[in-house]
């Protein structure tokens, strides 16, 4: 990223993404890369945009072939399943995203994916989303379009520096739940066909 996610330094990125590299080697989290083409851009955020922060068109390797990057293109963020848990069929998803990407239904088609994936490809069962009590669109997201509420709300147990802790809101939406109406809810949401 050009902006670094609020309160990241180039090294805390660093390190995080060793550390992702890590469990995904162990088969304990699966991440996906976001992004989105030039042409794909939204308009209002055109001109939030350096040229230079476009990379070329290229060819990206993936475990079953390729995808052809056509165009330029911007790395907005990652997504996907941390946590995961074989035996329970349990995971949590979670989502980073340049905040000039916020509110641009990016972030919901990146959680829709992962959430398809884990719950259709790797059958699981559940599936957590944590958040903060100052991340309304997070919590709106998850009570309106996926339609679930706050499982609980564990106090100071998520560390942001400097001494200060905040409270973690849990949501967890389950399979049934995915195959009953969640899903059906943010394929409305997103506009798909199907």
């Amino acid at each position: 990223f050009k902006m670094l996610p609020n309160g990241y330094t180039a090294k805390d990125i660093a390190a995080r993404r060793l550390d992702r590299d890590e469990r995904q080697v162990k088969k304990e989290q699966v991440n996906y890369t976001v992004i989105v083409k030039k042409s794909l851009v939204p308009e209002h955020v055109v001109s939030l945009i350096d040229d230079d922060e476009y990379l070329p068109p290229k060819r990206v390797l993936i475990d079953s072939g390729h995808i052809d990057v056509d165009e330029p293109y911007l790395v907005v963020g990652c997504c996907g399943l941390l946590n995961m848990d074989a035996f329970n069929r349990s995971a949590s998803v979670g989502i980073i995203l340049d905040s000039r990407f916020w509110r641009t239904g990016i972030s919901s088609a990146a959680l829709y994916y992962s959430l398809k994936f884990g719950f259709d490809d790797l059958k699981l069962h559940r599936i957590g989303i944590e958040t903060t009590e100052k991340n309304a669109g997070m919590r709106g997201w998850t009570e309106n379009v996926l339609g679930i509420h706050v499982e609980s709300i564990r106090k100071e147990s998520l560390y942001l520096g400097n001494g200060k802790f905040v409270d973690s809101w849990d949501y967890a939406i389950f399979d049934y739940q995915w195959h009953g109406r969640a899903e059906a809810r943010l394929r409305s949401k997103l506009r798909m066909v199907g």
